[in-house]
């Protein structure tokens, strides 16, 4: 594979002796030569950053966009997937911790150039390319690179995310940007702290922040029984999404399963879920969505008229119906 390019990072300013600042996320991890962040994906060499994840993709495969879960971006299409390793959040729960706990060097990769990214997405027939499976913010400059290219090729770009990213970093790994799906994992900044090691107010800035940049965006909490299923605490946080983001912000409900350092909760019960999505839709959300089971609640369902509108199995389109434009039979856009 040959030696590895050593590309220097953006977000971050040196602190004059040989320290550095990480400005990337709300961290502001400060740290000496030979050091990285909490993420471990970015290293002081001799006094300047280095990210030691750009163009080294752990995992590529083409997924339908249903998978990141996006249903209103694209659906019944499928998607360029990459993602690489690390995380900047530390939940106990994760459920894809064979990358998000590896480091950089745990295994050999080759290096992806952005333009190949591209010709991958397009051999492939994909008309998207997603940053998912880990925190896509570890690569961020390699996602402006490929942005920066997909948009005038005609490819969307998308970001599977826990939201983690400085305000400042935001307008520019966002910029060519298309849709988001952003892990809301409670409405609790003591959940943050203390399952995630991280905070809630920079997720819900982000939720806010990309809205309004105008980039598609979907929202999942994963419901763990016990720890985020507090219906007080749920109708808090459906309130909040239907009054800052808005009604037609699709909301997706996942069910849990052991994992990780998580081994001792059970599986989010199927009824579980059921209720939470009702009380999300009685918040007047529009658009709610079980996942990771198979049920009616994934299916697509008109907010005027209740029509099925676009009905699933697993993350895959089984019917849409719906005209050309959009829009439910009896005339609402979806």
């Amino acid at each position: 594979m040959g030696e590895k390019t050593v590309k220097a990072a953006r977000f971050w300013e040196p602190l004059g002796d040989g320290r550095v600042h990480c400005t990337l996320c709300p961290h502001d991890c400060r740290f000496g030569p030979g050091a990285t962040g909490t993420c471990r994906t970015r290293r002081n060499d001799h006094g300047t950053l280095v990210p030691l994840v750009y163009g080294r993709p752990m995992a590529v495969n083409v997924d339908p966009i249903e998978k990141k879960p996006l249903f209103h971006f694209l659906p019944g299409t499928e998607v360029l997937s990459l993602g690489t390793v690390g995380c900047n959040l530390s939940c106990s729960f994760c459920q894809n911790w064979d990358l998000s706990r590896k480091r950089p060097d745990d295994q050999a990769t080759p290096e992806l150039a952005p333009s190949r990214v591209l010709d991958l997405a397009r051999g492939h027939d994909c008309p998207s390319i997603a940053f998912t499976y880990n925190e896509p913010t570890l690569q961020a400059e390699f996602v402006v690179d490929v942005a920066a290219l997909a948009r005038p090729a005609g490819l969307r770009v998308v970001m599977v995310t826990n939201g983690y990213i400085s305000r400042t970093a935001l307008p520019v790994v966002y910029e060519n940007v298309d849709a988001a799906n952003v892990d809301l994992k409670a409405f609790s900044d003591e959940f943050y702290r203390t399952v995630a090691k991280g905070h809630l107010a920079p997720v819900l800035d982000t939720l806010v922040a990309l809205v309004a940049r105008g980039v598609w965006v979907e929202v999942t909490t994963l419901l763990i029984p016990g720890l985020n299923t507090d219906p007080a605490m749920l109708r808090d946080e459906f309130a909040w999404i239907r009054d800052n983001l808005g009604t037609d912000v699709p909301l997706h409900l996942s069910a849990f399963h052991p994992d990780c350092e998580m081994l001792d909760r059970p599986a989010t019960p199927v009824g579980m879920l059921r209720d939470a999505r009702k009380a999300a839709l009685d918040a007047g959300l529009h658009y709610v969505y079980e996942g990771n089971v198979v049920s009616d609640g994934g299916n697509t369902y008109c907010p005027s008229c209740h029509r099925l509108v676009i009905q699933r199995s697993w993350n895959r389109v089984v019917d849409v119906r719906l005209d050309e434009a959009g829009r439910c039979a009896c005339g609402t856009p979806i």
